[in-house]
């Protein structure tokens, strides 16, 4: 309004300067204001210093308009394919995002289990910091610098048996935030970014985070985490858990996807209530297929306690134990650990390159 009212001072001014007619003073104004509408709804230019923060909000305004503000979006089954907020998400857990206003003193509780199984609260905040994970049972105030947050929840779920999402349904009901006694929420108001400046950066930091060795610092708490870390992981991997509660290691190898190849990896080091999986992608990042994900409860083990994986297409690499289909050329795998153990945390746990298996 404050752009719009001083072009219309201007033309004013010049209409009194040179006495144009009232007709054409009105045709003035209203392009004027077409032109000041458009400004104002313009998209933001995505910059390195914002990048992370337009990745964010890529992924809420995608929760926002399915749910709505301060609610929980519960996926009531492993990730579906047609429905994933951001790029490598899993399907060893069952997901719950919300997109919640967190002013001083918003708490969330999570529910105790029956058996005990791992679920967790990541409060990923407006510019993709995380200070705060949260494993049930139990209440915890959320402290956020941003005025929004995300509450990304984890609930691990048995894949081989299909009843068992019921118990995970009933652990993500029993979940609630919960706002300061008198606190009437604000609701999340989507910011649009510039999807060209977006996707160059993208690439951009793509080409980077191939590089590392795994993302233990690329995600994490305010002041630990580098910024120009935090676009790497926002550029493949957005809500990585930080790596004392997880540990993500992504390969791309540039590899056939009508070729069957073959690794042998020792078992990482966990804590309890931890375990760990592996997780097939296409070269966008994203799930192609049901048959995705090999966690360590549906695995077979070698005689040395060594676990191997083939990889590609069914014809090719027989009947193995332990088998991923790959979705085209240069497919991207993902291992994850979670509550991992030092060995995994420090690096010095580390995988093999799979290598082509003999016809």
């Amino acid at each position: 309004m404050a752009l719009f009212a001083t072009v219309a001072m201007s033309i004013e001014f010049a209409f009194r300067r040179v006495r144009l007619s009232r007709k054409v003073l009105s045709e003035v104004m209203t392009v004027a204001a077409i032109f000041c509408a458009t400004a104002a709804n313009a998209s933001q230019l995505v910059t390195p210093e914002n990048y992370a923060r337009a990745e964010v909000d890529q992924s809420f305004k995608s929760i926002v308009a399915e749910v709505g503000p301060n609610k929980f979006r519960h996926d009531r089954s492993l990730m579906p394919l047609d429905k994933q907020p951001a790029v490598t998400m899993n399907r060893d857990t069952v997901y719950s995002f919300g997109v919640f206003y967190v002013p001083a003193g918003t708490t969330i509780t999570l529910p105790k289990s029956a058996d005990d199984r791992y679920q967790s609260a990541m409060i990923m905040q407006n510019d993709n910091y995380t200070d705060q994970v949260f494993y049930a049972p139990g209440t915890f105030e959320i402290k956020s610098e941003t005025e929004f947050a995300a509450v990304v929840m984890r609930t691990q779920i048995d894949p081989s048996d299909p009843g068992d999402i019921e118990n995970v349904k009933a652990l993500q009901d029993g979940v609630k935030v919960k706002w300061p006694e008198g606190t009437v929420p604000k609701e999340y108001k989507v910011v649009e970014w510039d999807q060209a400046s977006l996707a160059t950066l993208r690439a951009e930091y793509q080409k980077e985070a191939a590089k590392l060795p795994n993302f233990n610092e690329t995600s994490g708490a305010r002041g630990v985490i580098k910024p120009e870390m935090l676009r790497l992981s926002a550029s493949v991997a957005l809500g990585l858990l930080p790596a004392n509660d997880a540990v993500y290691i992504y390969r791309d190898y540039g590899l056939s996807g009508d070729k069957c190849y073959e690794a042998t990896y020792a078992k990482p080091d966990f804590n309890k209530g931890g375990f760990f999986s592996f997780t097939m992608y296409g070269s966008d990042k994203y799930l192609k297929s049901d048959n995705s994900n090999l966690n360590n409860r549906a695995m077979k083990f070698n005689d040395d306690g060594t676990v191997t994986l083939r990889y590609g297409p069914k014809e090719k690499c027989g009947e193995a134990a332990n088998w991923l289909p790959t979705p085209g050329d240069n497919w991207y795998l993902g291992m994850r650990i979670y509550r991992p153990g030092e060995a995994v945390v420090s690096g010095k746990y580390t995988i093999p390159d799979p290598t082509p298996v003999k016809q």
